[in-house]
């Protein structure tokens, strides 16, 4: 949480000129939600006075998997076990993670993640399942009518060139593998462009 305390939570503090309202973050360690959370809503025992004490702070996991949701006191909603957001739910409760700021926990199923994550790819932003997971949680708080006009802020942890093995890519490689292959072309003759040799 430290390094998210020292960098990440006054970055966007000082791009949104401190018009934040919401965060939206998954969680892995706990350390990037915790951090900017600290950093903004204040810190006393690393003597950070409350810079914005009403940030509302949305933490991420997936539907297969909400310790978080139960460790706040909800409820877990349909059937538990292994998911398909790779970097977040780990099954357990991290121990760097300050539930205490924590204002909501948003359940997403790994489904709606990989759908988001398409879309993002789409978009031109190659991000991983977890963002798309992340992203996923943001559109549903944005859409609400009380958060008209609000600042948020999602953090899209993950790039995508590591997840080319993952499960959302099924579709794309097997049409990849299916396609059909185009012979080469003739070699060039490189007398033709001034070499002494037709092959270099």
């Amino acid at each position: 949480a430290k390094v998210h305390r020292e960098t990440t939570g006054p970055e966007i503090w000082d791009d949104t000129d401190g018009t934040i309202d919401i965060l939206i973050s998954g969680v892995g360690t706990g350390g990037t939600v915790t951090g900017i959370s600290q950093y903004i809503k204040g810190y006393p025992e690393g003597n950070l006075p409350p810079l914005k004490p009403s940030l509302y702070t949305v933490a991420v996991e997936p539907k297969e998997q909400m310790l978080l949701t139960e460790a706040k006191g909800g409820a877990k909603q349909g059937p538990q076990g292994p998911h398909k957001i790779q970097g977040m739910g780990a099954g357990l409760i991290p121990s760097v993670i300050d539930l205490n700021l924590i204002d909501e926990v948003l359940a997403v199923h790994s489904d709606d993640a990989m759908d988001t994550t398409r879309d993002l790819w789409m978009g031109g932003i190659p991000a991983g399942v977890s963002s798309g997971a992340i992203v996923n949680a943001a559109v549903q708080v944005c859409r609400r009518p009380e958060n008209k006009d609000k600042v948020a802020v999602c953090i899209i942890p993950s790039f995508g060139e590591r997840y080319f093995t993952h499960p959302m890519f099924e579709g794309i490689k097997e049409q990849a593998t299916n396609l059909t292959k185009q012979p080469l072309p003739e070699p060039y003759d490189n007398t033709d462009f001034g070499f002494e040799t037709s092959r270099g």
